[in-house]
């Protein structure tokens, strides 16, 4: 794009994994972007969007009277409520939503969603998982890490969700699974295990790897010095994935190294369903102790989800 537009990322205030889809998408797409974190007033913040649309306009305007004028060119907005902002903006700049709004796509001018989430329509860009602004040849894998020799497996942990709680149990099995994962006869050799909770994962959790995980080589991150991922990624041999995180999965695939998907209970049909394409289509396989770690396929949906924008000249010449 020859001119520069102006653009607002419009995102639910405390969603941080949210975040991270919708900036990579305006900094590869448009270069330069205001961040602007949602929070709308208590009356409407839960509000469905099919009953936000038919509100009178002035009710429309009283929801994002705190959004400061003047207006941008474009928004990318994500989240329940990002999204009724676009509603309330939709005739006065173009509206870019990511994920699954609940309503028709035809009351903006592009939805970016995941296959798995099932949308249709003309102006719908489906990508397989999550977009987001991970790109390999920009990471550096951090100097007091390369200690633990490779063969490295990187273990990414999700944890607590509005799709399950992480038990004690799990955290046991895991811990044995793994260990036993890192100590089994291999052409590689012993596994070194490079592993990272994420904000979400149980405190109670690294106790648990410390104690079951004693005869394994690993490094765990304590959760106060810097997190080293993403960093990480570029110096593992492989990576093994917590299935209740579609983004983290899908930022690991993005490296066209092995992935394996550990499983964690998860039981709703859009994660079942990202996971058998993933599998389906060799970006991933299934975490079991005697797994292979066979060279996967690279999945990386930005730059396509940025070329089918272009093609839909959200901005004209």
């Amino acid at each position: 794009m020859k001119k520069k537009y102006i653009c607002w990322v419009c995102v639910d205030a405390l969603k941080i994994g949210t975040w991270k889809q919708a900036e990579a998408l305006a900094s590869k797409w448009l270069g330069i972007y205001e961040k602007k974190p949602i929070q709308l007033p208590v009356w409407c913040r839960w509000m469905p969007s099919k009953v936000f649309i038919i509100l009178p306009e002035f009710l429309k305007n009283l929801a994002i009277k705190n959004l400061k004028q003047p207006l941008p060119d474009v928004i990318v907005a994500a989240g329940r409520q990002a999204m009724l902002v676009a509603l309330a903006l939709r005739h006065k700049v173009k509206t870019i939503v990511l994920m699954d709004p609940g309503i028709s796509s035809s009351y903006f001018d592009a939805v970016v969603a995941p296959v798995h989430d099932q949308l249709e329509g003309k102006n719908v860009i489906c990508t397989q998982g999550a977009i987001h602004g991970i790109q390999p040849q920009e990471l550096i894998f951090p100097e007091y890490l390369k200690k633990y020799s490779s063969p490295r497996v990187g273990v990414l942990l999700g944890g607590d969700s509005i799709h399950g709680v992480y038990e004690e149990s799990l955290a046991i099995k895991m811990a044995n699974d793994l260990k036993a994962f890192a100590n089994k006869k291999s052409d590689l050799g012993k596994i070194n295990l490079i592993i990272t909770p994420s904000r979400r994962t149980p405190l109670k959790w690294l106790k648990i790897f410390e104690r079951n995980l004693e005869g394994a080589s690993y490094w765990i991150w304590d959760q106060k010095s810097e997190n080293p991922y993403p960093s990480l990624l570029k110096g593992v041999d492989a990576i093994v994935v917590c299935e209740d995180s579609i983004s983290m999965a899908s930022e690991a695939c993005v490296m066209g190294k092995p992935v394996l998907i550990y499983p964690t209970g998860i039981a709703k049909p859009k994660f079942k369903r990202f996971y058998q394409q993933l599998f389906a289509k060799r970006y991933a396989q299934p975490f079991t102790v005697q797994a292979k770690l066979s060279r996967t396929s690279t999945l990386n949906e930005l730059d396509r989800v940025i070329e089918q924008l272009e093609k839909m000249r959200i901005f004209p010449d």
